[in-house]
């Protein structure tokens, strides 16, 4: 049986689910083997996953991609309302793309106002946006008129829920309800609004600074890889009075949602004031992480706290340090995937490196880099926002203009599929990957990844 093509098949889709990369890999086993493809091996040693960087333009004129999400099926990411060269204000846009092709399956102007998070699930995309709107739009179109599946269907507008102030994050959970983080027009929180998808008259809303909060203003939250449930959130909140911030878990199934608060970056910690928890992320429940941010201190190498609400009575989170301050990060499969920026790079050319880690491992481990030269259209560096995402198929990477997705490829030396799919060893580097990214990238690496085509 354990040559059985089939048990190994049972066992990677019992294992990762719909995220199992069963297409990827030639035999079934070595996906088991290298952990869905992320933890190669090779001769008893582990491996960086190998990649194929691709790089489109998503937009002609200077805009940021303010938040993004990549599943197995596709990109999403909404846009700020930027002026054009003529100085018109252009409309924020979602964008819908294809991870494979990057071709732009579909773009909606949904918002004369910067959209400032989204979120997917259910066969719908969720919106927040400076407007003081929760928009959802519903996909429709799953399959083609022959009944075949092979259309990836549209997203057309459902529904629009007003809020009391701008929604800057927000999650959209499995009882089909929306949790958003409303602030004031000058970034200040503002308070959380539960919002239930069929009756959002139906609200609840938590006042910043109040009892339900523990007197905390929220900045951020989050919900847990295995799935977002309102019995289950966390949180990033700020003391009003001292400035420090905490990790928070929310059950906003009871009036008093706040279960447990664990203080992070106080000063008798040894913080600086004023550092927040930003951005945050929940990892596998029940731990969550979130990046030490001093502004004060943006040149200098970064910090993600990992906090486990099991253990309320910790005094000191467990810290990942990096070489490179963190623009942003996501958790897979109990990993941490940050994106860095390079402080260090020439004048002009900005690199963005992708490293990971885990808690099972002491050392910070650089998985790929994404060679950045573009025009910041003059921002402050603390403005020329980044975001990343991640899914168990590659990750992706937004920086100005463009976009940079990595699809996990099958490692160097399995030869070719049996059904004609050629292996990554005898692929090259995609075209749109410009010229002077290959160089840098074979300067750098060590000689046994210079095949990768990164």
């Amino acid at each position: 049986m354990s040559r059985c093509e089939e048990v190994w098949r049972c066992f990677c889709k019992l294992r990762w689910g719909k995220g199992a990369n069963i297409a990827l890999y030639a035999s079934a086993k070595e996906l088991y083997r290298d952990g869905n493809g992320w933890f190669p091996r090779r001769c008893g040693r582990r491996q960086s996953p190998h990649l194929e960087v691709q790089e489109t333009t998503l937009h002609k004129s200077p805009c940021l991609t303010m938040d993004m999400r990549m599943t197995n099926e596709e990109i999403v990411t909404v846009s700020e309302a930027a002026k054009d060269k003529y100085g018109v204000v252009q409309q924020a846009c979602v964008h819908v793309i294809d991870p494979d092709t990057l071709r732009v399956r579909q773009q909606i102007e949904a918002s004369r106002s910067t959209i400032n998070c989204c979120d997917v699930g259910h066969g719908a995309i969720c919106l927040g946006s400076d407007d003081f709107k929760v928009r959802i739009y519903q996909r429709i179109g799953l399959s083609s008129p022959d009944g075949s599946s092979n259309s990836a269907g549209s997203y057309e507008l459902a529904s629009e829920s007003l809020c009391t102030s701008e929604v800057n994050d927000l999650r959209f959970t499995c009882e089909d309800s929306i949790i958003a983080v409303r602030t004031h027009h000058n970034r200040h929180p503002a308070g959380l609004d539960v919002i239930p998808v069929q009756r959002p008259d139906a609200r609840i809303s938590f006042q910043g600074g109040s009892l339900a909060t523990r007197g905390k203003y929220i900045h951020a939250l989050d919900g847990f890889e295995d799935g977002c449930s309102l019995s289950c959130i966390a949180c990033s909140g700020e003391d009003a009075i001292t400035s420090a911030f905490s990790a928070m878990l929310f059950d906003f199934r009871r009036s008093a949602p706040c279960v447990v608060d664990l203080p992070v970056t106080s000063q008798q910690q040894g913080h600086p004031h004023a550092t927040m928890l930003w951005p945050l992320r929940a990892g596998r429940a029940p731990q969550v992480y979130a990046n030490l941010l001093d502004e004060g201190r943006q040149h200098e190498n970064g910090v993600i706290a990992m906090v486990d609400f099991r253990y309320p009575c910790r005094e000191v989170a467990d810290l990942f340090h990096f070489p490179d301050p963190v623009d942003d990060f996501r958790c897979l499969d109990g990993s941490i995937y940050a994106a860095c920026t390079d402080v260090a790079a020439s004048q002009g050319v900005n690199r963005i490196r992708i490293h990971r880690c885990s808690n099972n491992q002491s050392d910070i481990e650089r998985l790929c880099t994404v060679v950045e030269a573009y025009d910041a259209a003059g921002r402050a560096p603390k403005e020329d926002l980044k975001v990343f995402s991640i899914c168990s198929r590659g990750l992706a990477m937004s920086y100005g203009t463009q976009l940079s997705v990595g699809r996990l490829a099958e490692p160097l030396g399995h030869g070719n599929r049996a059904d004609g799919y050629a292996c990554p060893a005898g692929l090259r580097a995609p075209r749109s990957v410009r010229s002077h990214r290959q160089s840098l990238l074979t300067e750098e690496l060590p000689s046994q990844l210079h095949h990768c085509s990164l």
